[in-house]
């Protein structure tokens, strides 16, 4: 089995729905991924299931966060309700997720001041926070 690995912002809230007889809960939400300083961001989805999505739900709030996530690459087929053609795509289904939060303080203050994010559909270099450190104690691990 591969698992793939991206880094990324946040592009917009999740989306939750709660499917099935068994009230499964699903969280979609996409990412902005640069993989070089002067190419466009690819935006990828992915898609949560579970615990997994109750996570993100609780824990992906904030448009332009830095999330860390492992994915399995899943084949889903399904009629289109339309056409009533059987469609098929590929799914990046979450296994695991990190939440990097940066935390300013105001020295006047010695309070946290909240990241500014901006609200440019398209991040770019300057919308990137600076690079985690990952020995810190604050990085947060996260999925199931």
């Amino acid at each position: 089995m591969q698992i793939n690995h991206h880094v990324g912002l946040l592009v917009r809230e999740p989306k939750f729905y709660i499917r099935g007889e068994k009230q499964m809960q699903i969280a979609y939400f996409s990412l902005a991924i640069n993989e070089r300083k002067d190419s466009p961001a690819a935006f990828v989805e992915y898609i949560a299931f579970g615990k997994t999505a109750e996570l993100v739900k609780k824990l992906l709030t904030k448009k332009g966060q830095v999330v860390e996530v492992d994915f399995k690459m899943r084949n889903h087929n399904f009629v289109d309700n339309e056409t009533g053609q059987k469609r098929y795509e590929i799914q990046n289904v979450v296994s695991l997720f990190k939440s990097y939060t940066s935390k300013k303080k105001d020295e006047e203050n010695n309070q946290e001041v909240p990241e500014k994010v901006s609200t440019n559909n398209r991040p770019s270099e300057n919308d990137m926070p600076p690079y985690p450190n990952f020995d810190d104690s604050e990085i947060d691990y996260f999925g199931g």
